[in-house]
Order: C-alpha cells, then structure tokens, then sequence
C-alpha cells in the first residue's frame, strides 16, 4: 500500500528566527494557496495569545 505524505522538512536557524520562521510560512502559503486566510488567520490567534500571556505574565511580575 503507498503511503503518501505532503511534508516540508525543516531546519530553523535559531540566530535568525524571524527570517526563517517568514520563509516557512511563506513555504506553508505557497502549497496551500487555498487556506491562505485561514493559515494566517490560524497564526494570528495563536500570536495574539502568546502575546497576551507575555502581558498578563508582566503584570504578574509587577505585582
């Protein structure tokens, strides 16, 4: 039975995280046209909450 899998392998450079982490949503986006909103829409939820626990974590430490 073929087993057929739609993989990106990747190697982030941890000294440039920015870079690399837009070249792979860039790479995501390019193979799923489609879903682009819906991608993007993905990361900016899960942005968003990163970013609100950074800001309730500095309202913790000030506390």
């Amino acid at each position: 039975m073929a087993k057929i899998k739609s993989t990106l392998d990747i190697q982030l450079d941890l000294t440039r995280p920015i870079e690399d982490l837009t070249e792979i949503i860039s790479a995501v986006i390019a193979s799923q046209p489609a879903r682009r909103k819906e991608i993007l829409k993905g990361l900016d939820i899960a942005i968003g909450d990163a970013l609100a626990e950074i800001q309730a974590q500095k309202k913790r430490n000030r506390k």
